[in-house]
């Protein structure tokens, strides 16, 4: 019994004294980052060290030293403590991006892919191994792959705002400005205020300013090519392209609008719901076009369009917040609850057909 009492206490000062240890390494790593964030790296690479051997099973001292290379422009060595980070049994997919990164850096593409995608194998459900693949093949100019590999990655991680980001800047920059504005619009409802967002506010509304011609003879948009392929034609159902769809209940915004701005930009995205919902919206149902449902239902879509294209038309912006603060503070209220996030899965997913 004594015997026993005395495992009890060993096991219980260990255990101790191994939470003291891991403590003492959380704060050591809690201050390698402030000095990595202030530019004293070395300093930072030291604290790590000594937090690892406080810690060594804790991958993320090491996979933080390996960054520590990467902000000193070192990638060989970076890529050298990564190789080693990987072999740890609890990791994240980071320590897979990362190294693939540092043989991108280094020029070696086709090593930063076999590391992405045996990081795919370990984590499935990575978005951002999928992103870095396609970054490599963007870089590259084969944009067709870089666009398989981009959809691969929301495919598997919806929520993963990246993908849609680089999806949003290779379609508008193409004929089918439509899968832009929608990856594009995606992308900010998912990564918000931040200088990617702004960026993707201003673009998306240029597009809308010159896909749309408002004249006093004729009126057209001009957002994507309709093609119809042969194979969906039977003799008693004809399958619409999603561009034939927008295009027919978006015409319907800018009959009577004499010019394009802010507010009349919003009004034509009101139409568009209202025409969609009448009877579209089974046949070609989109994650986002129902957010803007329940956006509309609420009374809050015409303060969501001016948010969410007010990097494009500032001023606009202004005078229309100065006139209506009231409606855009419910907006943002509601807005700005997680509850009332876009949801998006593996099921609802806009992938471009």
């Amino acid at each position: 019994m004594k015997k026993l009492f005395l495992l009890l206490i060993l096991i219980s000062i260990t255990k101790t004294f191994s939470q003291t240890n891991k403590e003492l390494a959380l704060s050591k790593a809690r201050e390698a980052i402030q000095l990595m964030d202030n530019g004293e790296i070395d300093k930072s690479v030291e604290l790590l060290k000594e937090g690892e051997k406080l810690d060594p099973e804790n991958y993320l001292f090491s996979y933080e030293i390996a960054y520590a290379y990467v902000l000193k422009k070192d990638y060989k060595k970076a890529a050298d403590i990564l190789k080693k980070t990987k072999k740890f049994e609890v990791i994240n997919s980071q320590v897979y991006q990362m190294l693939g990164n540092c043989y991108s850096y280094l020029g070696q593409p086709k090593k930063a892919i076999k590391e992405y995608e045996e990081g795919m194998k370990r984590f499935p459900n990575a978005g951002n191994l999928h992103l870095e693949k396609g970054n490599i093949f963007n870089q590259e100019e084969q944009y067709n792959e870089a666009i398989k590999n981009y959809e691969n990655g929301i495919k598997v991680d919806p929520m993963y705002p990246s993908n849609y980001y680089q999806l949003a800047l290779l379609y508008l920059n193409s004929n089918d400005k439509l899968s832009g504005l929608i990856y594009g619009e995606i992308f900010m409802n998912i990564e918000r205020t931040t200088n990617r967002t702004i960026e993707i506010s201003e673009l998306l509304y240029m597009t809308y300013k010159d896909a749309i011609t408002l004249g006093e003879e004729e009126s057209k948009i001009d957002f994507c090519e309709i093609v119809i392929d042969a194979k969906s034609v039977t003799k008693d159902d004809l399958t619409l392209p999603l561009c034939a769809i927008f295009g027919k209940n978006f015409v319907f915004g800018i009959l009577g609008q004499k010019e394009f701005n802010l507010d009349t930009l919003s009004q034509m995205r009101n139409s568009f719901i209202d025409n969609y919902f009448t009877e579209d919206y089974k046949t070609h149902p989109n994650v986002l076009f129902s957010y803007h449902k329940t956006l509309k239902d609420k009374g809050l879509f015409d303060a969501y369009n001016h948010y969410l294209f007010q990097m494009g038309a500032s001023e606009q912006f202004d005078s229309w917040l100065a006139n209506n603060e009231e409606a855009f503070n419910t907006f943002k209220q509601w807005y700005i609850s997680t509850d009332n996030t876009i949801e998006i899965n593996q099921s609802n997913a806009f992938i471009k057909q």
